[in-house]
């Protein structure tokens, strides 16, 4: 009788070892929403004018991913790296669903169609995100432009695209009005382009920082990226860059 019961109590604790074993063993991650940002140019060389333009982000990869992928956003300096979409018809799908179209509190960044092209030929571009919390998106927008900050050694975004890239100087991180800009000016119009630029400037905001070195005027293209206001999320934070050059050749 005692051997039975020690027999059984061997069986129970040699169970028990399997079981802790089995618990230890690390477990695989489920596939994180944003995608893996690939290696961006710090700088780019001088430009052969006779060697075709090889772009650093692998297009033909993102797209066979995602085929509303057509632009990819960089900060250099920064972890702020991350492909642009544009659905072709529902201006608002990428505010709650990652680049595989899955449910997702980041999002991802995106332009509307109703208001923008397919590739940054607008005077006036809007990339939205979202401000999150671990700094993922435009999380790091508010941090490093916002108020007295000094974004002197991070004043440039770039937007890669499949035949080009195009670098913006950031001349103003604001906060600003939850507007539909893109409805509200009309950028073909001097006098509206104007308005606008005047209610960026005119702020008397403390959080309002701008670089009077590479100050906008009418004409110029933009590219402003937004995304919520950490301290009134009914508002928007606009990071403005204006584009001063465009590479096209190798």
């Amino acid at each position: 009788m005692k051997r039975w019961i020690w027999s059984a109590l061997a069986v129970v604790c040699g169970l028990a070892c399997l079981w802790l074993l089995y618990r230890a063993i690390p477990k695989a991650k489920e596939p994180v929403s944003t995608p893996v940002a690939p290696d961006v140019p710090e700088a780019v060389m001088q430009p052969d004018p006779e060697v075709p333009y090889t772009s650093p982000i692998d297009f033909a990869y993102w797209q066979g991913e995602c085929g509303d992928i057509y632009a990819w956003l960089a900060i250099p300096g920064t972890d702020i790296s991350y492909p642009v979409v544009q659905h072709p018809t529902d201006d608002e799908y990428y505010l709650k669903r990652d680049i595989y179209g899955r449910s997702s509190a980041n999002g991802a960044l995106f332009t509307q169609a109703g208001y923008n092209d397919h590739g940054f030929g607008d005077p006036v571009t809007v990339i939205y995100g979202h401000r999150m919390n671990s700094g993922a998106m435009f999380g790091q927008l508010q941090p490093l432009y916002l108020g007295d900050a000094d974004f002197s050694h991070i004043n440039e975004f770039v937007v890669y695209l499949p035949d080009r890239e195009e670098h913006y100087r950031i001349f103003a991180a604001v906060p600003h009005s939850n507007e539909h800009i893109l409805y509200q000016y009309d950028f073909s119009d001097p006098e509206r382009y104007q308005a606008f630029l005047d209610s960026v400037y005119d702020l008397t905001d403390s959080a309002a920082n701008y670089d009077e070195d590479a100050a906008a005027q009418v004409g110029d293209k933009l590219v402003i990226l937004s995304t919520c206001l950490k301290t009134n999320r009914t508002n928007r934070f606009l990071v403005i860059g204006k584009l001063v050059e465009t590479v096209d050749k190798g």
